[in-house]
């Protein structure tokens, strides 16, 4: 890059000849670091999985605004879970009941989001035997929402899973 403003010994001043090779030097010496640095931006898999209810107009409902939610972020590719994830978000939700059994309109949800345990911590073996991914688990999550505003809860638990766990993940791999 040097050698794109070097100097005539006699005028200081760029030869004639050289002003669009410099220009191009200055360009890419500008826009290539930038090109390559979000070229290489670390990107998270994520699935998630919403367990059936009796409704499938909540669960279509949630996974469809979980997963938009998290594609907004910008750095999150979803994945099915069956495929290789490094997190899993996993809801589970009841349609409330009045003691009559008519219901309220209102859905309590539970939720978690997990990060996998990397498999080369586990021999083959134990990974056969637990039939299942280990994670890292956190607490889980409560909530309780009209069926009519779950998009908000989607809004609330992406926030807040962006908050506490991929805000920090993101500054580990700086």
């Amino acid at each position: 890059y040097l050698c794109c403003f070097a100097y005539s010994s006699s005028s200081k001043q760029l030869k004639g000849g050289d002003s669009m090779r410099n220009l191009i030097c200055v360009m890419l010496v500008v826009f290539l670091p930038l090109t390559l640095a979000s070229q290489t931006q670390k990107r998270f898999k994520v699935a998630v999985f919403v367990a059936q209810g009796e409704d499938a107009h909540i669960t279509n409902t949630l996974e469809s605004h979980l997963k938009r939610e998290l594609r907004l972020l910008g750095d999150v590719d979803i994945v099915d879970v069956d495929e290789n994830w490094q997190f899993v978000l996993t809801i589970q939700y009841l349609e409330c009941e009045f003691m009559d059994g008519t219901n309220t309109g209102h859905v309590a949800l539970a939720y978690a989001f997990n990060e996998r345990i990397p498999d080369f911590y586990f021999k083959a073996l134990w990974l056969e035997i637990l039939k299942r991914q280990p994670v890292y688990a956190e607490l889980p999550g409560v909530a309780y929402y009209n069926r009519n505003t779950l998009d908000k809860f989607c809004v609330s638990t992406i926030g807040s899973i962006d908050k506490n766990s991929l805000t920090p993940a993101r500054k580990l791999l700086r």
